[in-house]
């Protein structure tokens, strides 16, 4: 009998190593920076400002030496900040030519972790593994471990990642043409397909015509590969089954997703064209009042709602954190980082500097810290209404500078920092990310690497893909898709999921 599960061996000893003592008489809030560690910690006390030489990417001008921000950066961190700044559109380039050179700076920014070249950089002993050290700092330490696996590299964590939302998708509907119907909100999968069969037979917008479908999808099926099939209590894009490492799509709680789809289709609650459209086509649809039902990233459905109401001053939307299942309420998850800091080994040359410069990044990672990085200075930048942070409307064009470059270091999420003031639409979208966050699935492969995937993965993901449409498209039967999957499974994917399943498990010892 199939078991499936989706807890990480990895993630857990991740969790545990972090959950060492921290440094004594530190404290997680800005005034505990200067602190100094316990007599066993190795962390120097505050002393001369730390000379740290970084390579990190900058959208616009470059800051100058002496912007303020810079300055009261590192005040804050006792530092000595060396910048060599390079064009975002630039950055890769400069980043690999740098990697082949050998002359590395102490840290520098990677976009890129998971390329060939960086993977034997690392197998190489070009970087610091710095997972033993996180569980010294107050905030370091807090890291989420799952975040820090998907970076991690056999098993160790040599990347700093900066953190961002890891569980943006959520269901977003036409609430008027609810209550049009007289409907009420969804509570289950079921309820989302009689709302979305409604939206399509019962001319939810009362213009008389025929002209609405109640779920929208693109080509790509991204709700079904990353959300309906979690509702349903499968893995996040890889899971464990039978203690192998396997794709979602071998699981019977995808099945049970792909069986959804299908019917949503047979009965016309889908729109029929999903194969052909792409992701700006499906909002589309939404904005100019053609589908009821979308689940997107939130930045997706706050566009919805502001481009829609201009066309429809009636349309309102109603958001639904997700739908729960067997399993309860889940959410899927995108990693939770966006790149990250490695640190060199033959510029860092003594494990002292190395705390010396993970201190640089706990204490950015407070929240004055990162107020400072993201919002800027205090009655010159932002002010505070209560307890919240109002940006200036009009920054000088050195703020501009500081914030856009200076935020590229903050490794935290910037929910650490001070609450942002926020129109009611974009507080309410974020609490749901948020609470997403805490029941988030992330995929257990994420950080392990197979040969055959990085040869094979297009023409292997054609075939599973051509299958998923078929299916769900009645040209096919559930003999003809479990036929297709197992031609997947001859052409290579059960190379995959031997390779996955290998480093998974050496990871794990």
């Amino acid at each position: 009998m199939n078991t499936f599960t989706f807890k990480h061996i990895t993630a857990a000893a991740i969790a545990a190593a972090l959950t060492g003592t921290l440094l004594a008489g530190c404290g997680t809030g800005a005034d505990n920076v200067g602190s100094k560690p316990a007599a066993g910690g190795k962390a120097a006390a505050v002393s001369t400002p730390t000379t740290i030489k970084i390579m990190a990417q900058v959208t616009g001008d470059p800051p100058k030496d002496d912007n303020p921000i810079k300055l009261e950066m590192e005040k804050l961190t006792n530092t000595k900040l060396d910048f060599t700044w390079v064009p975002a559109t630039a950055y890769n380039d400069k980043f690999n030519a740098t990697l082949a050179s050998g002359e590395l700076p102490q840290v520098m920014l990677t976009n890129t972790g998971r390329a060939p070249n960086v993977i034997n950089a690392v197998r190489a002993g070009a970087f610091w593994e710095i997972g033993p050290y996180l569980k010294q700092f107050p905030n370091l330490s807090k890291l989420n471990p799952n975040v820090l696996n998907g970076v991690s590299y056999d098993g160790k964590i040599y990347l700093l990642p900066r953190f961002r939302d890891s569980a943006r998708h959520i269901i977003a509907y036409r609430k008027d043409w609810m209550k049009n119907l007289g409907l009420q909100e969804p509570k289950t999968l079921d309820d989302l397909y009689n709302m979305a069969k409604a939206f399509t037979d019962q001319d939810p917008d009362k213009n008389g015509k025929n002209d609405t479908v109640g779920y929208t999808e693109y080509s790509a099926l991204d709700a079904l590969t990353r959300d309906i099939s979690i509702y349903y209590g499968g893995p996040m894009s890889n899971g464990i089954m039978n203690d192998q490492v396997v794709p979602n799509f071998l699981t019977p709680e995808y099945l049970e997703g792909l069986k959804f789809y299908r019917k949503l289709y047979a009965d016309k609650a889908m729109n029929q064209d999903f194969a052909l459209l792409n992701g700006p086509q499906q909002t589309e649809m939404m904005v100019k009042g053609k589908a009821g039902i979308i689940i997107a990233v939130d930045s997706t459905v706050k566009l919805i709602q502001k481009d829609g109401a201009k066309l429809d001053p009636k349309l309102e939307i109603g958001y639904l954190q997700g739908l729960p299942g067997s399993k309860g309420l889940r959410a899927s998850s995108t990693g939770g980082a966006l790149g990250g800091y490695f640190f060199s080994k033959s510029t860092i040359k003594t494990e002292a500097e190395l705390l010396k410069i993970l201190d640089f990044f706990d204490k950015l990672s407070t929240p004055e810290g990162m107020t400072l990085a993201y919002r800027g200075i205090k009655d010159t930048d932002y002010k505070m209404e209560g307890q919240k942070v109002v940006q200036n409307e009009t920054l000088s064009d050195v703020s501009k500078a500081g914030i856009n470059a200076f935020s590229q270091l903050a490794v935290a999420h910037a929910n650490v920092g001070l609450p942002l003031k926020q129109e009611p639409l974009d507080e309410l979208v974020g609490n749901l990310v948020a609470a997403n966050e805490k029941i988030a699935v992330y995929d257990v492969a994420s950080s392990l690497i197979s040969a055959t995937k990085s040869e094979k993965g297009p023409e292997l993901d054609k075939i599973k893909n051509d299958a998923q449409v078929k299916f769900i498209m009645g040209q096919i039967d559930e003999a003809g898709y479990n036929k297709a999957i197992e031609n997947w499974r001859k052409a290579g994917g059960d190379k995959i999921i031997a390779e996955f399943t290998a480093e998974y498990k050496k990871a794990a010892k």
